[in-house]
């Protein structure tokens, strides 16, 4: 095999293979961070569908809960897809990262199984998937616990037949593939889930847009999820307006921080500001407040 067709092998080995695997294994992608619990319910992608894009699950120590997982292929041809899962961890900003197993503090990999875990699906045909959590009833399971599912397309590696008439040739091929990650979250009923403090809470403007700053840590034992907004009320003429931030998740012990830019004129006033983080009930609200002065 010459030289020249060993480097141009290399070549789609070392840079294509990569963007490939990006998209199948590390998600690094729009999604990497942890968007998929308020963007969409159904993901979707080349006539694929899986949903939901999160699952919540609250098993008892030593019990065994199944939640479904659809799989649909709206496309012309037959496909297979594989699920497997991956523990994961969170930075303070909601960036995901996958893990080793073993190493991971609220990991939940061990704990679960889809039934079945391969599929093959004909043309507009759906799977109904097991999403199986099996807690033990022993002190390391009373923790929460969290990880991502990957259903990923199967693809077969076709030979590409080399130019050369040299038998010990080589020659190599990329498949291109799509996967989607489903989040999976597990509490105890035990735990607590809504102990939630907001530590910084800033907000500014400028002639086109307004800035908030967002801090909050959890001092629960639980993983939480709330809906934060802030609300602006202008003191002297009531005008009010409500700007919805984002659902989150925040893992026990730690914080998350936000920045959002939100377009829109600030009128003058004087105005009441109040962050809020909402846990589903009137009873479950933390808030942060502050006023200022539009010129």
């Amino acid at each position: 095999m010459s030289i020249s067709k060993v480097l141009s092998c290399l070549y789609i080995f070392i840079f294509v293979l990569p963007t490939f695997y990006s998209q199948n294994k590390v998600f690094q992608v729009d999604n990497s961070k942890d968007n998929s619990i308020y963007k969409m319910k159904e993901q979707k992608y080349m006539g694929v569908a899986v949903a939901p894009s999160s699952m919540r699950f609250e098993a008892d120590y030593g019990k065994r809960t199944i939640k479904y997982l659809t799989i649909t292929n709206d496309t012309k041809k037959v496909n297979s897809f594989r699920i497997i899962f991956e523990d994961v961890e969170m930075d303070d900003y909601g960036v995901i990262s996958t893990i080793s197993s073993g190493n991971s503090e609220f990991g939940l990999k061990k704990w679960i199984s889809a039934s079945p875990n391969y599929v093959t699906l004909l043309p507009g045909e759906k799977a109904k998937i097991e999403m199986i959590v099996n807690i033990p009833n022993d002190v390391e399971a009373k923790r929460a616990a969290w990880c991502m599912a990957i259903v990923d397309l199967a693809t077969e590696r076709t030979e590409i037949s080399p130019n050369s008439g040299d038998p010990n040739s080589m020659s190599m091929g990329v498949i291109p593939s799509f996967g989607f990650q489903v989040y999976i979250y597990q509490n105890p009923p035990d735990l607590k889930v809504n102990e939630v403090e907001i530590l910084d809470f800033t907000f500014s403007y400028d002639d086109e847009n307004k800035y908030i700053h967002l801090l909050a840590e959890n001092l629960g034992n639980g993983i939480a999820r709330a809906k934060s907004y802030v609300e602006l009320n202008e003191l002297n003429t009531g005008f009010y307006e409500k700007l919805d931030l984002q659902i989150f998740n925040i893992l026990p012990g730690r914080k998350r921080e936000f920045d959002f830019k939100l377009s829109g004129k600030m009128p003058p006033g004087r105005y009441s500001l109040m962050g809020v983080l909402d846990f589903g009930s009137d009873d479950e609200l933390k808030a942060a407040s502050k006023e200022i002065i539009v010129k």
